[in-house]
């Protein structure tokens, strides 16, 4: 099941930082989808369950969350640049952290992405195998969680602070322009 974002009942494409932030429960939720399917069929075969679970972690960290690392890295980031200043110094120095923990989580996402691979192929885990994959969702588990931690409860607030209504409406734009979609004009 694909997801779409700015649908009823999700904040949209006028409110990006809560899109945003929206995004990261969809990461935590889908790894943690990988983690049950891991303790639940790690020892025998995969059922068709757990392997729909699997395939739809995957379509998401393949398709959905590159575009929420472009949202940042493309449309927040460099707006904060430009805006610059003495306030945002900080902020900017983290954001190059973040941009280098963005590159770390998609070095251990592909690790685990081809692991799942080979587990859709063969209905089961190769030996060790649920060893690894659980090495690297742990650390990308501990990474995310210091990670979205500083967005949600530092950079968005201070960006929504920092940027003026047009530049908050283009940053939505972009991100409704990388799904395909259009975003409201008004606002």
């Amino acid at each position: 099941m694909p997801v779409s974002l700015g649908t009823q009942g999700q904040p949209g494409f006028d409110t990006p930082f809560a899109l945003m932030s929206d995004c990261h429960r969809r990461i935590e939720g889908f790894l943690a989808v990988i983690r049950r399917a891991l303790e639940r069929c790690s020892t025998g075969p995969l059922d068709d369950e757990a392997g729909a679970a699997l395939r739809a972690a995957q379509r998401y960290f393949r398709e959905a969350a590159p575009r929420h690392t472009e949202d940042e890295e493309e449309s927040l980031f460099p707006r904060l640049r430009a805006v610059g200043g003495e306030s945002l110094g900080g902020l900017l120095r983290e954001a190059e952290r973040l941009e280098r923990e963005h590159d770390e989580a998609e070095r251990l996402y592909a690790a685990i992405d081809e692991r799942i691979d080979a587990w859709l192929l063969e209905g089961r885990l190769r030996k060790g195998e649920g060893e690894f994959i659980l090495r690297d969702l742990d650390a990308l588990d501990r990474l995310y969680a210091r990670h979205i931690a500083f967005e949600d409860e530092t950079l968005f607030p201070a960006a929504e602070g920092a940027l003026d209504a047009s530049q908050i409406r283009e940053i939505g734009q972009e991100m409704a322009a990388r799904r395909g979609l259009r975003a409201s004009r008004e606002g």
